[in-house]
């Protein structure tokens, strides 16, 4: 749980310590744009838990419509002070013409898969984050050049595996992205990078009725 909830927490704190700032300082016009930032870190706050709660009673999770482009541009965003902090540099191409899909939930799945690339790369590195239509399927990567995985892989998506330190991972994030993903009929692979690193990959048919739009003609990418 203070896995999947640190993240909007950190903001939280952030934007509560600039409202204090602006308001020490007479910046008061600052003020009602922090307190928004604050309030929508408690809503992602409150749908994690709620996420969890469906996650441990496997129940179906009901999912409202978002740009997936849209949903990976937030997650960047939220990542990127953490990733400036390791020195991870994040790239997007993000291709146009890509469907919205019912799943808000994504966010919470990209900012795991972001979190982890940048833990995995210590001495920092690159993240590289691509969307394109294959076939009749939209397909979402995360590859990083950072350590790879573990030899024993094909556990990672299993709940309360992790490789991380002692308090520093509950081995919830990626079990609990397999569901949300699944839940929207797609699937999440990982393997290792010839170069080094590893990849992640969600696919998502476009024939899910949680899928809305199509991919009309090649899309062109944008960094």
């Amino acid at each position: 749980v203070a896995h999947e909830l640190n993240n909007p927490l950190d903001g939280i704190l952030r934007y509560l310590n600039l409202a204090v700032r602006a308001y020490e300082t007479q910046n008061l016009d600052r003020i009602p744009n922090y307190l928004t930032q604050v309030r929508g870190g408690l809503l992602r706050m409150a749908e994690i838990i709620r996420q969890l709660v469906e996650f441990s009673r496997g129940a179906h999770t009901s999912f409202g419509d978002a740009s997936l482009n849209t949903v990976l541009d937030e997650a960047v965003k939220v990542m990127a002070e953490r990733a400036v902090a390791q020195n991870v540099t994040i790239a997007c191409s993000l291709s146009d013409g890509i469907p919205a899909v019912g799943g808000t939930n994504l966010f919470q799945v990209f900012c795991n898969l972001i979190k982890n690339a940048i833990d995995a790369m210590p001495d920092g590195g690159t993240l590289s984050i691509s969307t394109r239509v294959v076939d009749r399927d939209v397909l979402i990567a995360f590859e990083d050049t950072g350590v790879g995985l573990p030899t024993e892989g094909d556990k990672i998506f299993e709940p309360f595996f992790t490789t991380k330190d002692e308090g520093k991972g509950t081995g919830l994030g990626l079990a609990i992205c397999k569901d949300i993903v699944e839940k929207l009929g797609g699937t999440i692979t990982a393997s290792n990078r010839p170069t080094g690193g590893a990849c992640f990959t969600i696919r998502l048919p476009l024939e899910n009725p949680l899928v809305r739009g199509s991919a009309a003609p090649p899309p062109a990418a944008r960094g």
